[in-house]
Formats: structure tokens, sequence, C-alpha cells
């Protein structure tokens, strides 16, 4: 079932998978908020502030403007930045400390978003191979919705994965995600005796950029090149429906990264994430607090 939600419009401008408010709201259960020109979510007693601001990510001092709103307004005692730079100590409002203050900001996870352009042009010859390879061997189809063997290759996939609570709730409701978001396609490889080989989702909501979302590949099933023949599939979508881009999402390890790499995928936007808490009151000031509230 489809959820309106005031903020999708901000969807269009999307350049990464944060700034899809369905796909984060459908998988997280997470309200997204607005702070100037930057999105973010409530979840908990965490505030995720999305620090690309719309139309204009690179925007360093909107983001700083965004932060120091978000920091005096929210009512969360832990606020996360996801953003292209580190934001200096002294931007801060008083009451707020870096997580890892005693590791000094090194301590942000950096990493950065690669994209492939469209027109994608000559393909590397080592990725036609591979497309070709499984092509002779699977069949795909697109869909709007997961079935139950993507679901079974979700969980075969979750069962061998040492993976963080975050990451696991995500890929929990990625069935809700394709039912909930018209924005996304699964694309699906088929063997000739009708098993799952692999399927990755891709969406579409944003106008220029498209997002290259999840991938899962049954070792038993899938025939070298299975990937690459599902990230084609992908590709050749988006280039019809006019992006400008697809969003490949993170490095997040050398595997990962050297699948994407071979694809001749750029560096796009550069991931910052830190991380500040809540400075705790003493008991005279909390005494203090209540006397003038």
């Amino acid at each position: 079932m489809m959820v309106p939600d005031k903020h999708s419009q901000a969807s269009a401008w999307a350049v990464v998978p944060e700034q899809l408010t369905c796909y984060v709201r459908s998988t997280t259960q997470a309200v997204p908020v607005r702070f100037k020109s930057c999105l973010a979510y409530e979840a908990a007693d965490n505030l995720i502030l999305i620090g690309y601001p719309l139309q204009d990510p690179l925007n360093h001092q909107a983001v700083q403007d965004s932060l120091t709103m978000a920091m005096k307004s929210t009512r969360a005692d832990k606020i996360t930045l996801l953003a292209a730079c580190r934001l200096g100590r002294d931007v801060v409002p008083d009451g707020w400390v870096l997580e890892n203050a005693e590791q000094s900001e090194a301590a942000s996870m950096q990493d950065e978003f690669l994209t492939l352009s469209f027109p994608c042009g000559t393909l590397p010859q080592k990725v036609r191979n591979m497309i070709r390879r499984a092509a002779r061997e699977v069949s795909i189809r697109q869909a709007s919705n997961l079935e139950k063997d993507h679901i079974n290759l979700v969980q075969l996939y979750l069962k061998h994965r040492i993976l963080d609570s975050g990451t696991r709730l995500i890929f929990r409701n990625l069935e809700r995600y394709t039912e909930e978001c018209p924005g996304s396609l699964v694309v699906s490889a088929w063997t000739a005796d009708k098993k799952l080989a692999g399927f990755s989702i891709g969406d579409f909501t944003g106008l220029e950029t498209a997002f290259y979302m999840f991938s899962f590949r049954d070792p038993d099933a899938a025939p070298p090149g299975t990937a690459d023949l599902l990230l084609h599939e992908l590709l050749a979508e988006g280039a019809k429906r006019g992006h400008r881009r697809m969003n490949l999402g993170l490095s997040v390890n050398p595997a990962i990264a050297f699948f994407k790499k071979k694809w001749k995928a750029q560096a796009f936007l550069p991931y910052v994430e830190t991380t500040w808490i809540r400075q705790k009151r003493g008991r005279l000031s909390k005494l203090w607090q209540r006397i003038t509230s």
C-alpha cells in the first residue's frame, strides 16, 4: 500500500539513496523531516541528517546551517550527519560533543559514492564477456515486487553474513520497499529450470539520478557474470527513462569497489559519517533547568 509522503517531492532531486524518502521510510519506518535544504530522519532517540543539500549537494554552508538548526530544535540525544564533508568543531552549538571525541574528528567514517553517466559508451571488454557469458544461461525478467524466491535468497544472504542491525532491518523490509515505492524496479535472472540465479533492485524516482540499490546472487545457481548482466539491465532501463547517471552506491569494501570500478565507475560524491551526542548535564544544571523552564 502506498503511503502519502509530503517530502516525496524532495526525492525528485535525490543524488544519494538516503534522499529517497519512500525507500528509507518503508525499510526503517523512520520519519522524514526537513531542516532548511537538507532532509533528515527521526528514529527512536537518533536523528540522521542527510547533508547533501537538495539541488546543491556540495554546498557546505547549507549543510552547516541545516546541522545548526537540527541541533537547536531536535529532542534527540544523538545526531548522525551523512555529508560530503567533515564539519569543524567550531560550527557545532554548545551542548553537543563528538561521539568518539577521544579519537579526534578523524574517527568519522569515510567512503565515496560511485557513479556511471549515461550514455555509458563502450563497455570494457571484460565486462562485455561476462554479460555474454551469463546471458547464454539465464533469462532476465522485470517486476515491480519481490516473490517468495526473492525473499528466500535474501534470507540465505542474511544467514551467512555478519551485518549490523540497521542493515539487517533494511534487508528484512525489502519486500515492503518494492510494494510501497513505485520508483523501484526488480530485475531477476532465471535459469532454464526456473531457479532464481540472482536479482537486483533499482530505483528510478529521481529526475536525473537513478540508483543501483541492492543485488543478490545464489552462488549455487548463478553462472559467472550474473551480477554484471543484472546491472546492465538496470543501466539500460535508466538510459531509456532519460536519467543522466546511475549512482552505484558506496565502495563499502575492496570486493564491491572492484566490481563497480571494473565498469569504469567514477567517484561521484564523498561520504563522511559523523555522530554527535548531547552533552550530559550535571545535577545542578538539571535543577536550574527545571526551575527556569
